[in-house]
């Protein structure tokens, strides 16, 4: 009886043994993935089925513990690293199909291609996205400089101004997306599939110039840069000085348009000066002036400066980090006839839109903000390659806005001269 007693003891100490390893192995994994955020993403790859991907490596016949560790902690950023620079000669065995793209004869990864579409529910870090977008686009993107000044440091009276990713970017390939406010149902990615609407002209007419710049509310300005807070009444910026307001963005426009040998006119008319109610009467006078004395212009790029501020007072500023430099986000705001104007071909305007936030999402992903769409037309009836184009907003620096006038200025060179066949 005693040798039995004795034996179940040992038996009991044993168990007593595995459950307390189990315990402290437990406490331990917690603290690791509390602790280390990349360990924690663990749980998104077991949760959006990246397990099973987790474990199958360039030779599918071997396998590879540490490789699969990493793939784990890491899910799906790895295999961005691993594809980036990777080139199949043409004669490869691969059979991966539509994840390849031909290149000059060879085939290259595509890395948007080999990311998996994430739902705009799943666990990903906005860390996660500024790698996925830097693997496949070449950008390095990052969140703009923070406030220097804690809120203590900020004068009695005075409110706040924010820097904000304002993309409304959650998944490893970037959206298209819109923000409608209107009666009509659209899916902006029917219309990325439309013929380009916009027709050719000849580059080398500089007598012609096929694209207008001006600004409707000409006298919207921006802060110093630098500038953390500002005083109280909740206006936005604004001044008559043309070199102190959105008609400085507007030219940086036009240098970069005219970089690309484009013909461009830009207006320089403060519309909003004596009224602000009468604005778009006057902006449309000088639109139909210009397309009378130019029927060659097919683009009306309207330049305005947004107006973020928070019912306490606090005003944002749509901004990320482009390549190192803090850069204002740009959002296009299309009309329709939705509120009963005249404007028939409103989608030719939206598809434009569309045509160019993909350009953007391909160069630069996080630089565009969702195209508004209205119930108002915003005088873009004249052209069908008409667009209002926000730039920052009342809390963004120049120096914030003018790069992203730079940045646009590539994209939209680039889509009208690619299209321009």
């Amino acid at each position: 009886m005693f040798k039995k007693f004795k034996k179940i003891s040992k038996l009991t100490k044993r168990t007593l043994t595995y459950i307390l390893f189990l315990f402290v192995s437990a406490i331990f994994f917690a603290v690791i993935t509390i602790t280390f955020t990349p360990v924690s993403n663990i749980l998104s790859s077991i949760l959006k089925n990246d397990f099973k991907s987790a474990f199958v490596y360039a030779n599918k016949n071997q396998f590879d513990l540490g490789k699969t560790l990493i793939r784990l902690s890491f899910p799906g950023i790895n295999e961005i690293y691993d594809l980036k620079n990777r080139n199949i000669s043409a004669d490869t065995t691969d059979t991966t199909g539509d994840l390849l793209i031909l290149e000059n004869g060879r085939k290259k990864y595509n890395p948007y291609e080999n990311i998996p579409l994430t739902d705009d529910d799943s666990i990903l870090t906005i860390y996660d996205l500024y790698e996925y977008y830097r693997a496949a686009s070449g950008a390095i993107l990052g969140d703009a400089t923070p406030p220097l000044l804690e809120n203590s440091e900020i004068p009695q009276d005075y409110y706040r101004i924010t820097p904000k990713n304002f993309s409304g970017q959650k998944t490893k390939i970037p959206q298209l997306l819109i923000i409608n406010q209107t009666s009509f149902n659209v899916e902006l990615n029917d219309y990325i599939t439309l013929k380009y609407p916009i027709n050719p002209f000849d580059p080398y007419k500089k007598d012609e110039p096929a694209v207008l710049i001006l600004d409707t509310h000409a006298t919207e300005s921006y802060v110093e840069d630098g500038t953390e807070f500002y005083a109280p009444p909740f206006t936005a910026e604004r001044t008559t000085d043309p070199n102190k307001s959105i008609v400085l963005i507007a030219a940086e426009l036009r240098k970069k348009l005219e970089e690309y040998h484009i013909p461009v006119i830009q207006s320089t008319k403060l519309h909003d000066a004596v009224s602000f109610k009468d604005s778009y009467v006057r902006s449309l006078e000088t639109m139909e002036e210009y397309l009378e004395k130019y029927p060659s212009i097919k683009y009306v790029i309207d330049v305005h400066r947004d107006s973020l501020i928070a019912a306490d007072g606090e005003k944002y500023k749509p901004t990320i980090k482009i390549n190192g430099k803090d850069c204002s986000q740009v959002m296009m705001v299309i009309g329709t006839d939705d509120g009963g104007a005249y404007h028939p071909d409103w989608r030719d305007n939206l598809t434009f839109a569309a045509y160019l936030q993909q350009k953007m999402n391909d160069k630069y992903p996080m630089f565009a903000r969702p195209i508004n769409l209205r119930n108002a037309r915003f005088n873009q009836h004249t052209t069908k390659g008409s667009i209002i184009l926000e730039v920052g907003s009342c809390g963004s620096s120049f120096s914030e806005a003018l790069y992203a006038a730079e940045l646009f200025g590539e994209c939209l060179a680039e889509l009208i001269l690619e299209n321009n066949q």
